[in-house]
């Protein structure tokens, strides 16, 4: 049986977010540092702002509409990576190999002790084997509750 493998892996696409994001924050303060170079230029220093093509009122509202657009990117990588992130069911423990697999027990509830399970067992590979043990009974119900 072939198996299919996601083209977006999700650790690959973390790297990707990050190192965008990465990028982004870098523009971002670089941009800031400019206009505060020129801020400084014009207004401490009494440099004229035409050795900077625009004026400081139009370099401002540049930095403020670019700043916005980054934060508002910014967000939009955020939200994305939450909703693609997938919940993984982490296994209690590799407890046993019976014929040789590896079983990978999983307890629904979580914690859940004690009480009467259910027991499915779901072949996932040729070495690996999924023991979902849902607990049918809870033991308070058994043996009422504890005094």
């Amino acid at each position: 049986m072939a198996t299919t493998e996601p083209i977006w892996d999700e650790e690959k696409q973390k790297q990707r977010l990050l190192k965008a994001s990465k990028i982004l924050f870098v523009f971002t303060i670089l941009y800031s540092l400019w206009i505060a170079l020129l801020i400084i230029s014009v207004y401490f220093f009494q440099w004229k702002d035409n050795w900077a093509v625009l004026s400081t009122e139009q370099w401002i509202l540049t930095a403020i509409f670019f700043v916005s657009i980054a934060i508002g990117i910014e967000f939009i990588f955020l939200l994305y990576y939450i909703l693609s992130t997938k919940k993984y069911i982490q296994p209690e423990k590799h407890l046993a190999y019976p014929q040789g697999r590896q079983l990978h027990n999983y307890t629904i509830p979580v914690d859940a002790k004690g009480g009467i399970f259910s027991k499915t067992y779901i072949l996932i590979d040729e070495k690996r084997i999924l023991n979902l043990r849902y607990q049918m009974i809870p033991p308070k119900d058994l043996w009422g509750p504890k005094e």
